[in-house]
């Protein structure tokens, strides 16, 4: 875990220049194509920038004093739903969204003080966790896990 905004910025920086490198070596006709069960490479970048969204959601609400919504969804589930509302967008569109929800979530976290971003206390909602540890896995350990399917 990183220890102060600038570390939490590069890491985050690092990771996404490796994602963004994959997503722009990914041929426009591959973006269709199964990569993960049903999911093709575009289903998967929508799941990925649903994601980013939820973090800066989460962000927004918690900075302004309030409680983000918790569905009462499966991860599963939840998953599933994204994907059906996903399905119909056009691969360029997703992948220019999905570039603008990580802006969007890298100038939410910029706005944070280091207080808010790594103090466990900061943000009851959090259950123990800090906004940082919340904010890196709906990031760059998110696009671990579906970075060899770009590319």
């Amino acid at each position: 875990m990183t220890a102060t905004r600038a570390e939490l910025l590069a890491t985050l920086d690092a990771a996404r220049s490796a994602l963004d490198a994959a997503i722009t070596r990914t041929p426009p006709a591959a973006w269709g194509e199964r990569v993960d069960g049903e999911l093709t490479r575009k289903d998967l970048l929508a799941h990925i920038e649903w994601w980013e969204r939820r973090g800066s959601y989460v962000i927004g609400v918690l900075k302004s004093g309030g409680v983000p919504h918790r569905t009462a969804e499966s991860l599963d589930a939840l998953n599933a739903r994204v994907l059906s509302e996903s399905r119909g967008r056009d691969a360029a569109e997703v992948r220019a969204s999905e570039a603008g929800a990580w802006w969007e979530l890298r100038a939410a976290i910029a706005t944070l003080s280091e207080t808010d971003l790594f103090s466990a206390s900061a943000f009851p909602w959090l259950e123990g966790e800090s906004l940082a540890q919340m904010v890196e896995v709906e990031s760059n350990a998110h696009w671990a896990d579906h970075i060899a399917h770009f590319g």
